[in-house]
């Protein structure tokens, strides 16, 4: 039997607006805004246009560009820590809230 693939609301604020916070993110961005650089910087090199506009001209498509590409992998990769509604079971295991503490204190407590 096939399994139904689990929708989940996405978070556009949360996805768009978080910064990278893992080094696999940060790393990615890095190599995406240095590659949509040089790639909008070269043609620039050969016109007459001052080395500093240039320069400015061609890093903002690399920060808009590399961001789009950070939030599309969110997207496919991480929708669990994007969603709106959160799996609570992970979000307490990684907030350290478990109940394993509070049923083997009332287990003890019975006997």
């Amino acid at each position: 039997m096939k399994k139904e693939p689990e929708r989940l609301e996405m978070d556009l604020v949360k996805i768009f607006l978080t910064p990278p916070n893992t080094m696999k993110e940060k790393i990615t961005l890095i190599l995406m805004m240095v590659v949509v650089f040089v790639m909008f910087f070269g043609p620039v090199v050969f016109t007459e246009i001052s080395p500093i506009k240039g320069a400015v001209l061609s890093a903002l498509p690399a920060l808009s560009i590399s961001w789009g590409w950070m939030v599309l992998l969110r997207s496919l990769f991480r929708k669990r820590e994007f969603s709106k509604t959160p799996d609570t079971k992970i979000e307490n295991i990684k907030a350290g809230k478990t109940n394993l503490g509070k049923y083997n204190h009332k287990k003890i407590r019975k006997k």
